[in-house]
């Protein structure tokens, strides 16, 4: 069990941690609910070392990729940063990740629970005669993320330099505390925040660091941010996660990821005929939408929805949910048939003995 990078400083904050992919992870810094606040108000700071890093090097190492891979390989420059997914044949999600040309090499992000089943994806694929070397390099990476509306404000007060405008899911090499350092613009979380990667040994500096700008700064409201809160953020926000949407049973235009993670431009690669299909003929009988819940309870994941019609097949069914802070009551992210789409409508939804109502809301969620 890997430990996380920033564990020497959680016990002196408070933290109760648990178990995420490899190591340990910390849950809460004392209250989720506060620290989601912090970060719709403010700017959270969150270890993310939990999640993987592979790198790929080698000449031949984008050409290799395009066959695999559901976005334009050919496009990545230094700089410029990609979500990408491995389909079946039949065009389902196997693996979906951020990848980034830098230095001549490939790194790929991804949810600690892809890491080992797109590490194999790869390796298979890596025939004889390719010029190009796979690695798993987790370890070697320790992961920090700031999350909220001043985290520019925060991050251009603790870098060594000027940080340039990014676009997400784009990045600028850095530095802070002296650390050479990548920051990615991301937005997962519905607020503007940045991912920084650096070497392992770096992580301990660089949270302090911007731990002392904040409160040099008086850069409020400023805390540490555990993964319930995360949860909460994404879950607000609609972000599909790898083994809750993106189950291996999920079309990538059912997530909305078509515009996302997908080049209708490029060349073949595995389950393209099924996208192509899916473009142009709007082939997918279910979309990922949100729902609010009556009650306090949470239903688990795969509960299935009714319609208030005389339809006796499922409406949908639920991937995640938890207890929203901004809405005060229960929401979920739900697959639902494209005729259960619309804001607005009723549904039911029975778990725990009891039937609960479910209204269909469009995503992100209201704020």
């Amino acid at each position: 069990m890997r430990q996380s990078s920033t564990d020497q400083l959680h016990p002196s904050l408070g933290t109760p941690c648990s178990v995420v992919g490899n190591q340990h992870t910390p849950t809460h810094y004392g209250n989720p609910q506060s620290e989601h606040a912090i970060v719709r108000n403010g700017v959270g700071i969150t270890d993310a070392s939990h999640r993987g890093k592979l790198r790929i090097s080698g000449v031949d190492r984008a050409t290799y990729l395009q066959g695999l891979v559901t976005n334009d390989m050919l496009k990545l420059a230094n700089g410029i940063g990609m979500y990408c997914a491995i389909l079946t044949p039949k065009g389902k999600m196997q693996s979906y990740f951020r990848i980034f040309e830098i230095d001549e090499t490939l790194i790929i992000d991804l949810d600690e629970k892809a890491i080992d089943t797109t590490y194999k994806l790869l390796k298979r694929y890596l025939l004889y005669g390719i010029k190009a070397t796979l690695e798993d390099v987790t370890s070697s990476y320790g992961h920090l993320a700031v999350h909220g509306p001043l985290s520019a404000t925060l991050l251009t007060k603790a870098c060594d330099h000027p940080l340039p405008e990014l676009d997400v899911p784009n990045y600028a090499k850095a530095s802070i505390a002296t650390t050479p350092l990548i920051i990615v613009k991301t937005d997962e979380c519905g607020e503007i925040g940045y991912d920084l990667l650096m070497p392992v040994a770096s992580i301990t500096p660089v949270w302090e660091r911007l731990w002392k700008t904040a409160t040099n700064n008086n850069i409020q409201p400023f805390g540490a941010i555990g993964s319930e809160a995360l949860e909460i953020l994404r879950i607000e926000t609609g972000t599909p996660r790898y083994g809750r949407e993106l189950d291996g049973e999920a079309f990538p235009a059912e997530a909305w990821l078509e515009n996302k993670a997908i080049s209708l431009a490029k060349g073949c690669y595995m389950g393209q005929e099924t996208v192509t299909r899916i473009d142009t003929y709007g082939g997918v009988k279910r979309k990922l939408a949100g729902v609010t819940i009556s009650g306090n309870t949470l239903p688990k994941h795969g509960t299935e929805l009714l319609g208030t019609d005389d339809d006796t097949r499922a409406a949908g069914r639920v991937t995640s949910a938890i207890h929203s802070p901004a809405l005060n009551q229960v929401i979920g992210l739900v697959y639902l048939r494209t005729k259960y789409l619309n804001p607005g409508t009723e549904l039911t939804i029975t778990f725990d003995g009891h039937t609960h109502n479910a209204t269909v809301v469009t995503l992100p969620f209201p704020r």
